[in-house]
């Protein structure tokens, strides 16, 4: 008796890339879904169903790959197993009985069903095929396979050699001799693993950390979803496609790099990185095995394509270094990608990108069809890894169609990267091609967006100084109450005639226009009679706190050299010796200098020089990247376009009462000091915010200010006992918790986030809100005259959603640095979107555009750090944590508390 046949055919080892697939496929969430891809064949005219299933059964016996399983040995090696009991999986779904429309509703459902019921490693067959029939002349067949069997090229040669079958009455002679799988492992097993190490090794040395474009941390966790994986595509047109492939026949290169080209000019515009890596899935058909190109299995491997992006380099030498790359590394593509990455310093993927060019055969089947009126239209679909991937289809219009995960990203997000590649592409075929930095990847409409239409912000705003603007409001109600402390108030009248001799004293003094003049004053009625007085006389204010560390004040004295110090007894002692003379404005000596001037209006005749606009206001000192504070010159004319933006913008109802709580060494102090005064309302200064607390008046109707660290202080002591009736925020990132708290305390209460650079006349943008906000708040748009600019490190504007440093132009850009001109031409550089020299503020702040035309803070540049190689920003994890509910207040440090182990380290308050 002869021994019984082995079900078992061959066994065989896997080929790198399933390898990975099958250990994706073993421990991820939903792994039946993970991996799959469809044919949808759709079929209109009539049909031989017997004979279409007989051919599906002919290629399931003709290609033993078709009917493999997958093992483990007791080693742990992974294995495949050909089997010949494997079972043929085809069902028939009949719904010719329906109504048409019916009949299609249900089989787009069994095409969804299908789908959704994906193929299990441990499913009996990794292939199977449904038919549905939904008339006499309409049918779709769904040919449905694990990716551990079949890659999209071998689907598409399968679906040939069905259709061959089909129409030879299934003669197998039909079709040319089987490459069988086996030769393909054989030539795989043979290669030299060595030498590929260390040609990949080679060109990822020194890569300078990973190219990640998702949002959070779906870069790195290999999730999938294949039940929400959705695309979007482009397709160029006929006469673009042709254009594309004569340009990359001039510059010798492929239509696939010149796409790889486009595709790394994208992402370097998306993560702001000159270098860039993104993974490219090869054929795996290598010339030298013969008729790799009909081998049906899964071949495809995905490598690393690594692209350094020179701004000044031509765009086909761009192309011609990546072409060269990829013939270098052509006969190591067998290596695995899991193994190369093993290659480079760090761990973890380097990318989270997929770039795919589809040049297998999915519409050219040539069939020779007994009956002609049978036609077919082919889909395809199937799940992918990557957060993104871009599949070009080489048809006659070229076709980019991008996979992408919805959780990463949004389908409008999606649709627009998927743009920028067609915008590149249509520059790539341009005669003369542009340069790497001068390729344009806003879309159509974008540029007007982000440069036009977003910063319309254009307002008449006569020139005016300060002094004027609150000597008319004086004259217009000189019996109201101006300004309020320790129980002390001041009208309008009162405060103009006192401000009025401390002019006249320091015209005296041969203060005005130019002049220096430094105020170290308690907070009070006085310290702002002294700032007005200041400004009439036509000089300049240096707010000093003397309670600042000495070696500060002493550095800001001896850098901005004042003619004068106006101070009081207490805070004179505590003031640097030099040549500063300090006057001493509680003294008796002082009073009956004042009491002997003149209260009346000034005149420009009175001053040393003519005050204008340009002229400078205030210094203020802010903390410098060295440790070196910086004095900003701000002007009259950027303080007259705050004040007048913040008086439209709140009107004089809201200002009516506001408390003056911020440091006169903090601009903010401007806004709250001044724009009250100019508009009729009455200021409250009081030393803190939270001074309020120990004062529980009626503040309803109340306009506060400050940074939100102070206000969240501020709400815990109050217990939300407060009744503002607007609250603006500065000076630090918004956390979203701050706002749900204080729209508790304050419902249908305007919050107002604003934002702005001291170098920038206190204010820039801002965002207001008075309903529920959801995620971080933004720092909204630009006001009144003020443009705001996202660029990249070219100064060319970023598209929509990308990160870029913001820059600042318009009315409230300050005059530069006292003392510092080299510093000044640094940070106030030329505009290149404005009139001729007219300057913007490079402020060292990340942001984006949103879709609807707000910015959103996104950390600083100086800021970012670099961890085992990954560029990390700080203040994008601080505003993930501040979003948690139970999270008031967050920082994130970097330690090192061991040599050589960098970690970051996130501190919250509750």
């Amino acid at each position: 008796m002869a021994p019984a046949r082995s079900v078992v055919e061959d066994i065989l080892p896997l080929s790198p890339l399933q390898e990975g697939l099958l250990f994706h496929a073993q421990y991820e969430h939903e792994a039946k879904r993970l991996y799959v891809a469809q044919f949808v064949v759709d079929l209109a005219g009539p049909l031989d169903a017997v004979a279409l299933r007989s051919a599906a059964a002919a290629l399931v016996e003709r290609h033993a790959n078709l009917r493999a399983t997958f093992r483990h040995r007791k080693s742990g090696e992974p294995i495949q197993v050909i089997r010949r009991d494997t079972p043929f999986q085809w069902d028939d779904i009949d719904l010719s009985d329906l109504d048409r429309a019916t009949a299609v509703t249900r089989c787009a459902e069994a095409t969804e069903s299908d789908w959704a019921r994906g193929i299990g490693i441990q499913d009996p067959a990794l292939l199977r095929f449904i038919l549905i029939r939904q008339g006499p002349d309409l049918s779709r067949l769904l040919l449905t396979a694990h990716h551990l069997i079949l890659d999209g090229w071998s689907i598409a040669l399968l679906m040939r050699e069905l259709f061959q079958l089909y129409t030879h009455d299934g003669d197998i002679s039909c079709l040319p001799p089987q490459r069988p799988y086996r030769q393909y492992v054989q030539w795989l097993m043979a290669q030299d693993r060595d030498a590929a190490k260390e040609a990949w090794r080679t060109t990822l040395h020194g890569l300078d950390g990973p190219t990640y474009i998702a949002a959070g941390n779906l870069s790195t966790s290999g999730r999938v979803s294949p039940d929400v994986t959705q695309d979007v595509t482009v397709e160029l047109t006929p006469e673009l496609t042709s254009r594309l492939k004569e340009q990359a026949r001039r510059f010798d290169v492929t239509l696939n790099t010149l796409c790889q080209g486009a595709w790394a000019i994208v992402l370097g515009q998306h993560t702001g990185q000159d270098e860039v890596v993104f993974g490219a899935t090869v054929s795996g058909r290598p010339a030298e095995l013969p008729g790799a190109d009909a081998l049906i299995g899964m071949l495809v491997n995905t490598v690393p394509v690594r692209v350094r992006l020179d701004r000044g380099e031509p765009l086909h030498a761009l192309l011609k270094r990546i072409q060269d790359q990829r013939s270098r590394l052509l006969e190591h593509d067998h290596l695995g990608l899991a193994e190369i990455q093993r290659l480079t310093a760090s761990d973890g993927a380097r990318f989270d990108t997929n770039f795919v060019f589809d040049n297998f055969p999915m519409n050219d089947y040539e069939l020779d069809l007994p009956d002609s009126r049978l036609s077919i239209d082919v889909d395809y679909r199937e799940t992918v890894h990557y957060p993104l991937t871009l599949a070009v289809e080489p048809r006659d219009a070229l076709m980019l169609r991008l996979h992408f995960r919805p959780e990463a990203f949004t389908r409008r997000t999606a649709q627009d990267i998927a743009g920028r590649v067609a915008r590149v592409l249509e520059q790539a075929a341009s005669d003369p091609a542009p340069s790497v930095g001068a390729v344009e990847t806003l879309l159509p409409g974008e540029r007007k967006r982000v440069l036009g239409e977003w910063n319309s912000t254009t307002v008449h705003v006569p020139a005016h100084t300060l002094p004027e603007l609150f000597a008319q409001q004086a004259a217009r109600t000189p019996d109201a109450p101006a300004a309020s402390s320790d129980g002390l108030t001041l009208t309008y009248g009162e405060l103009e005639a006192r401000a009025n001799r401390v002019a006249r004293y320091l015209m005296g003094r041969g203060v005005g226009p130019e002049s220096l003049v430094a105020l170290a004053l308690p907070r009070s009625t006085e310290m702002v009679a002294a700032m007005l007085g200041v400004l009439k006389a036509g000089g300049a204010y240096l707010p000093v706190d003397p309670g600042h560390p000495a070696e500060r004040v002493a550095f800001m004295f001896d850098d901005a050299r004042p003619m004068l110090v106006l101070t009081d007894h207490v805070n004179a002692r505590k003031l640097p010796q030099g040549p500063t003379e300090s006057v001493i404005v509680d003294s008796e000596h002082f009073a009956r200098e004042l009491a002997g001037l003149d209260a009346g209006a000034l005149s420009d005749a009175e001053r040393t020089a003519l005050l204008s606009p340009a002229h400078p206001a205030y210094i203020i000192y802010t903390s410098g990247s060295t440790g070196m504070p910086k004095g900003v010159v701000v002007t009259h004319a950027g303080v007259s376009n705050l004040l007048k933006w913040a008086v439209a913008e709140f009107g004089p109802e809201k200002l009516a009462r506001t408390v003056v709580s911020t440091s006169f060494n903090f601009d903010v102090s401007v806004f709250e000091t001044f724009t009250p005064l100019i508009c009729g309302g009455h200021i409250e200064i009081v030393d803190d915010l939270l001074a309020l607390v120990d004062k529980p008046v009626d503040r309803a109707g109340h306009l506060l200010s400050a940074v939100p660290s102070v206000f969240t202080e501020f709400l815990t002591a109050t217990g939300t006992a407060i009744d503002a009736g607007t609250v603006v925020l500065a000076g630090e990132a918004l956390p979203t918790r701050l706002v749900d708290d204080l729209r508790a305390a304050l419902p249908e209460r305007a919050v107002v986030n604003a934002y702005g650079p001291t170098e920038c006349t206190v204010y820039a943008a801002r965002w207001s809100s008075s309903g529920p906000v959801s995620g971080v708040p933004p720092i909204g748009r630009p006001i009144a005259n003020t443009q705001v600019f996202v660029l990249d490190a070219g100064l060319n504007p970023v598209p929509v959603g990308v990160v870029g440093e913001l820059y600042v132009a318009g009315a409230g850009l300050a005059r530069g640095y006292a003392g510092r001109a080299g510093l000044t031409a640094e940070r106030f550089v030329a505009c290149p979107f404005g009139s001729a020299g007219e300057r913007m503020y490079r402020t060292g702040d990340l942001v984006r555009w949103s879709a609807d035309g707000q910015l959103e803070y996104c950390g600083r540049a100086d800021e970012q750090v670099k961890i085992r190689g990954f560029r990390i920003e700080p203040g994008e994890i601080e505003s993930v944590l501040r979003e948690h509910v139970a999270v008031g207040q967050a920082a994130v440090v970097v330690r090192e508390d061991v040599p050589g182990d960098r970690r970051l380290v996130g501190y919250v308050v509750a």
